[in-house]
């Protein structure tokens, strides 16, 4: 094949230059990111309708809901999370469902529900992915009118950026919402026979706006329009609401304030300049995130050109930055990689042109990659660069292989051509099963389910076709280099073999006379890797140093917006007062991410950090200290801390905190209980942080209790009394003046001295229904103050409690452990049970899945084994490596103190291809030599003699292309530091065991075969 590729060296050149070349300026087109584009299996429900207790709320809108949607297809578990008059309901689906269809299924029994909710329930159906959380957010903020700020952001701002391609939904927060207001006197309004219900009635009947007929004028269609529509306050004013005693008609504004004013705040937003509207972005799904956030800020600059002097837009969360950190940190490891696997290539072929030869491999197989990664709809991420990345050391194996046998050939006086066609041929089948074994160990991926499951596909799938690519130019590309490039040595004295060389003869000597020896060694790593595993501490994700990340706080159940407000400054105080802290956007009464159901004792706070250059400390050391300080100084709020993009994650796969002990039961009150019993004894366990009873306990209500025959004494009934008090305290949009193209609503109410005084409520009037006397609710109704739970959880139509907790400073797994321990005697009434879950239960559930892989991987690499080599006894015994490389990877990771989580267990996957590669080259020429005449003593010595330099080039130059990301250099490298450190490990230990205990293994096991 080499000579035929020899004869058509340019068209060899021209499509390998060509591909790479292709496949580097697809990147242009390709789309960036964090993460990879996956579907997440979850969908929110999210019901809204008055301000009925959470109990009421349950029984009328939540549970009718729960019971229809635990039958759409897939669902695995489905928990509501019920507020005062509002439910939130997650929907979990099973692993592969169609997301599409899930939601169109959901959609449908949500529509089949409808006639069974109260009336006027609003209800938002969403599906969650990346895209449903920001990549952008904006500040907006100045002295002017809180109404002035959310007209800019609704009006200049907020088109801006819609028109901007790969913009998805933009969500404005903050700020008041204009609107006219009648506001009603009490006691005028009832002294003209009307009630606030009548009032708005009234209003609406007078401003009619609609089209009445139509006819033919001078060839023209004119449309007959019917319009009471009011253009100002004084429209209103003058609507008639009665008839005096002459007659003449009483307008409304002898009973009513009408002024321009604000709808009533449920939710308040702040920053670092005081009262602010937050503008938030997402892109579309496929949309590239610099690109999309580029365009965005340059809209956004464009339409503050117009802003008045004293409002400023400032951007708070650029995910932006993260992405092009990361990409360019990984790019610069690719790059180091590059540079070392040429230098360590260089030192041992003591030549340069081999070591360019070898190393021009990787830019071309990286280029060509790209190709494939397109096809197969990857995006630009941290997970498929990742891949790459690791990929480096990986790709120039093959061509390491290759070259080293070229110049074994040249040494021996060959010319290029019959060395490169000689070393070609045969390498060909150890090639071919090295690259087998790498790859195979991918395939069971496929069927890994889960969050970690979706990522790490995208890797493997990159680094798959990055080694598979590296065959092909290590079996084309690189031979012709190396016969245009490489020339033999001057003529000159023999050169001696290398020093490693001959020290490796004379110990392989020593062992293949005691074998023994090499399997002790293996049993004392298999006890060394015994103890790291005991050792060893676990995790779930790998955390990286994202700049940003989240507060989330709690206060007391009942709490008031106002109050709420007061300490949340607190916290913003706390948050001034750390000098890496750049930006804040604070929220009260809402929160991070899609649609949910908030109350307004709780918000969070997005914390943007400056960049890692003006700072010291990590993100996590930050936060420790920002924990210690809140906890200290405002110690009346809950505070919860989690960087942006893990909040993203935890909420996209349905576990919001690390560590989650669910109680099932029939009674509130008694699973309340057990969770304040649950507090009480794992509070204080080492590293269990943010620790949360799962009760946030009862909010205060005023009860009206309406005396039905004392109404019906009135000529009245409850509704009708509801009804009233309804328009006259919540208030009623009645009616509608048009600003423009916007719409301005009119409401009816009364004052809010009335309104928000408990005292008053009792002194309105009442009217019956005949007769000229007023009465006050006081005759209907007796005013009673008593409590309701302020949330209230299901899962699975199952009353149900959670306590959560974080953890600082130590792993997930060891503090699970002592929770269990603790938890151990806990004693359940009949019929309640727990469940430890939360990112726990997801960890377990990951390294079971992986666990299953690795299995599934030893034997596909087995059945290669089994078809490379003529003695089954050889594959076993190169088997018989992995759990050996395997404790190198584990006490690497002790030693290190990197946790045992999913990227880490992803490096032990990729090990169980990479170890066996040694074994193959080493047993591979063995069985050439022993196959030629030799005895199996000598066919493993000069196998060793031969074999020893590239099974020492191609681990240190994998090892070299791993160091970057092994020591976590740069933005997003915490991701892959677990993978690249259990490689490096597991690599450096099977290199041991592949030159010293594979021979020992292969002597006994061939012991009856003299030596």
């Amino acid at each position: 094949m080499t000579a035929w590729l020899s004869s058509r060296r340019a068209l060899v050149w021209v499509v390998a230059v060509g591909l790479a070349v292709s496949g580097a300026l697809l990147t242009t087109r390709m789309p960036s990111g964090i993460y990879p584009e996956i579907d997440f299996p979850r969908i929110v429900v999210v019901a809204r309708g008055g301000d009925a207790p959470p109990e009421l709320t349950q029984a009328t809108l939540g549970r009718p809901l729960e019971v229809a949607l635990t039958t759409v297809l897939g669902v695995e578990r489905v928990r509501s999370r019920t507020i005062r008059g509002a439910v939130e309901i997650s929907l979990l689906f099973s692993p592969g469902t169609d997301m599409w269809r899930a939601l169109q299924l959901t959609e449908s029994r949500v529509g089949e529900t409808r006639g069974a909710l109260p009336a006027g329930v609003d209800i938002v159906v969403e599906r969650l992915t990346t895209t449903s959380f920001p990549v952008v957010t904006f500040n907006l903020s100045g002295h002017v009118d809180p109404r002035r700020l959310r007209d800019l952001a609704e009006l200049v701002v907020r088109p801006a950026i819609s028109r901007v391609t790969g913009v998805g939904r933009v969500e404005v927060l903050g700020g008041d919402v204009r609107e006219m207001e009648i506001i009603l006197d009490p006691a005028r309004t009832a002294a003209l026979r009307l009630t606030p219900a009548r009032v708005a009635e009234k209003v609406r009947d007078a401003t009619v706006l609609q089209a009445v007929g139509r006819f033919d004028d001078a060839h023209a269609l004119v449309t007959v329009m019917a319009s009471g529509e009011p253009h100002d306050g004084r429209d209103l004013g003058a609507i008639p609401v009665a008839v005096g005693a002459d007659g003449s008609p009483i307008p409304l504004s002898t009973i009513a304030t009408i002024e321009e004013g604000a709808e009533d705040r449920l939710l308040r937003v702040a920053g670092p300049a005081g009262e602010t509207v937050l503008l938030s972005v997402s892109r579309l799904p496929g949309a590239s995130t610099p690109d999309v956030v580029a365009r965005v800020r340059a809209a956004v600059d464009e339409a503050a050109r117009a802003f008045p002097p004293e409002v400023q837009v400032a951007t708070v969360y650029d995910q932006a930055v993260l992405v092009g950190d990361s990409l360019r940190s990984i790019r610069d490891a690719i790059l180091i990689g590059i540079a070392l696997c040429v230098v360590v290539i260089a030192l041992f072929l003591r030549d340069l042109r081999g070591g360019l030869v070898a190393a021009l491999a990787v830019p071309l197989t990286l280029g060509v990659t790209f190709i494939p990664v397109h096809l197969f709809g990857q995006s630009l991420n941290l997970m498929s660069m990742g891949g790459l990345a690791v990929a480096i050391g990986l790709v120039v194996d093959d061509a390491i292989v290759v070259v080293e046998a070229i110049r074994r050939e040249l040494e021996r006086g060959s010319p290029p051509d019959v060395a490169a066609r000689v070393s070609t041929r045969a390498l060909l089948p150890a090639l071919i099963g090295t690259t087998a074994t790498t790859v195979i160990v991918f395939l069971p991926l496929a069927w890994l389910e889960g969050l970690v499951g979706r990522f790490f596909v995208a890797l493997a799938t990159t680094l798959s076709a990055a080694v598979l690519l590296s065959l092909a130019m290590a079996l084309t590309v690189v031979p012709l280099a190396a016969v245009a490039w490489m020339r033999p040595r001057a003529t000159g004295p023999a050169l001696r073999e290398p020093f490693y060389v001959r020290g490796y003869g004379r110990a392989l000597t020593g062992l293949l006379r005691r074998p023994w020896l090499g399997v002790a060694a293996g049993l004392a790593l298999l006890v060394v890797g015994g103890l790291s595993a005991r050792a060893v501490g676990t995790g779930f994700l790998p955390e990286m140093d994202e700049g940003a990340f989240v507060v989330d706080y709690f206060l007391p159940a009942g709490t008031s917006l106002t109050d709420t407000d007061a300490v949340a400054r607190k916290l913003e105080a706390v948050l001034r007062s750390l000098p890496e802290v750049a930006i804040y956007s604070r929220r009260t009464g809402a929160e991070l991410g899609p649609a949910a159901a908030t109350e307004v004792n709780r918000g969070d706070i997005m914390v943007r950090l400056k960049p890692r250059a003006e700072r010291s400390a990590s993100a996590e050391e930050i936060i420790a200290v920002a924990r210690a300080r809140a906890a200290r100084e405002v110690p009346e709020a809950r505070v919860e801390f989690v960087q942006v993009l893990q909040d993203v994650l935890n909420d996209l796969s349905g576990t919001p905190r690390p560590l989650e002990l669910k109680l099932f039961g029939a009674d509130y009150a008694a699973l309340r209980a057990k969770a304040h019993e649950v507090a009480r004894r794992v509070e204080g366990v080492p590293g269990l942080v943010d620790l949360y009873a799962g009760f946030e306990g009862d909010a205060p209500e005023l009860r009206l209790r309406l005396d039905p025959a004392g109404a019906a004494r009135l000529g009245l009934t409850a509704a009708d009394v509801t009804t009233n008090l309804d328009v006259g305290l919540h208030g009623a949009v009645a009616a509608v003046i048009r600003r423009a193209d916007r719409p301005l609503g009119v409401r009816v109410r009364y004052a809010d001295a009335v309104r928000f005084d408990g005292k008053e409520l009792e002194r309105l009037p009442i009217l019956p229904a005949a007769g000229d006397a007023t009465t006050s609710l006081a005759a209907v109704a007796h005013l009673e103050r008593t409590t309701s739970p302020s949330v209230l959880l299901r899962e699975n139509l199952r009353p149900t409690v959670i306590v959560t907790a974080d953890r600082e400073g130590r792993d997930i797994g060891s503090i699970a452990a002592d929770v269990r321990g603790r938890l151990r005697n806990l004693a359940l009434p009949e019929g309640y049970t727990s469940e430890l879950g939360g990112q726990y239960r997801a960890q377990q559930e990951t390294f079971r899945d992986l666990a299953r892989v690795l299995g599934f991987g030893l034997l596909g690499v087995l059945a290669v084994l089994l078809a490379q080599f003529r003695h089954a006894r050889m594959a076993l015994v190169v088997l018989a490596s992995v759990p050996l490389a395997l404790v190198g990877a584990l006490a690497t990771l002790v030693v290190v103190g990197v946790p045992l989580n999913a990227s880490s267990l992803m490096g032990c996957v990729l090990l169980v291809g990479l170890v066996v590669k040694n074994g193959i080259l080493l047993l591979e020429q063995t069985e050439a030599c022993w196959k030629s005449g030799a005895t199996l003593d000598a066919a493993l010595l000069e196998a060793g003699s031969i074999r020893v330099r590239p099974i020492l080039m191609t681990t240190l130059a994998t090892v070299a292309g791993l160091a970057p990301l092994a020591l976590g250099l740069g933005a997003g490298a915490e991701i892959q530091r677990p993978l690249a450190t259990a490689v490096v490990g597991g690599l450096l230990v099977s290199t041991f065991v592949s030159l010293l205990v594979i021979p020992s293994l292969v002597r006994i096991a061939f012991r009856a075969i003299p030596s």
